[in-house]
């Protein structure tokens, strides 16, 4: 598994339980080249990291901006959480670097990926 003292240095976040980061950061195609090992792939984990995110961030414009209505807080949430916002957050913090990839998606260029690195960060968000 790849030295993740960096990626916690990055997040300003000291993991008790590195299992559960290293899980975010586990593709399905890591775990389909490996029978038996023991993190899963960080599919499930995405499902709440993608819930958490979208509430925090319904939270604080809610908080921020009470003069906005529900129609322009909802815009505002979907363009800091849409696809590509994600990505370059990723991409910043070159998340890319700490994926557990099987061949096939490294050599295809899975680092880069918008869906690997975002799913990743969802991912990553849930275990903070």
């Amino acid at each position: 598994m790849a030295d993740l003292a960096a990626l916690q240095q990055t997040l300003g976040v000291s993991f008790n339980d590195l299992s559960l980061l290293e899980q975010a950061l586990v593709h399905s195609s890591y775990i389909n080249e490996r029978p038996g090992f023991a993190p899963t792939s960080n599919e499930r984990l995405e499902f709440l990291g993608d819930a958490i995110l979208g509430f925090i961030v319904a939270e604080e414009l809610y908080q921020r901006f009470p003069q906005f209505s529900e129609g322009e807080m909802t815009k505002l949430r979907s363009s800091l959480v849409c696809r590509d916002a994600l990505s370059r957050i990723a991409r910043a913090i070159s998340l890319g670097n700490y994926l557990y990839l099987g061949r096939g998606e490294e050599v295809s260029g899975g680092r880069h990926k918008p869906a690997n690195l975002v799913g990743a960060l969802d991912c990553t968000i849930w275990t903070i």
